[in-house]
């Protein structure tokens, strides 16, 4: 892996890594997703300090060089995350749907009971 290839991931591990806890700390980011974003940022920190257990992974993956090899897993790392992102969402669907549900059931009751008086 080069040095320059080394360097950029390093600096972009810890400028994303101070990114995400400044959010944290602005109450803009929860903590639950802020440690998935952590420890994506805790990975390609080790892929940019241990090169060279990286280069061995490489070689016997099949890959023909290291960069291919973090960019894999970067799209890996994204695709993760897009699918966990995708999981929440699904579910604060759902809770909506119930709200929305509960919550016309309700007016619907307070409706029936201005009637009776």
């Amino acid at each position: 892996m080069s040095n320059s290839l080394k360097i950029l991931l390093i600096v972009f591990s810890l400028v994303f890594s101070v990114i995400v806890l400044r959010l944290v700390s602005k109450d803009k980011l929860s903590i639950k997703y802020s440690l998935i974003w952590l420890t994506v940022m805790l990975v390609l920190l080790l892929v940019g300090c241990i090169p060279d257990y990286i280069g061995i992974v490489t070689k016997k993956i099949g890959f023909e060089t290291t960069s291919n090899f973090v960019i894999g897993l970067i799209l890996g790392i994204l695709l993760f995350i897009t699918l966990i992102l995708t999981v929440l969402i699904a579910d604060q669907k759902n809770k909506i749907k119930l709200l929305i549900q509960e919550i016309s059931i309700l007016k619907k009751e307070k409706k029936d009971e201005r009637k009776k008086l």
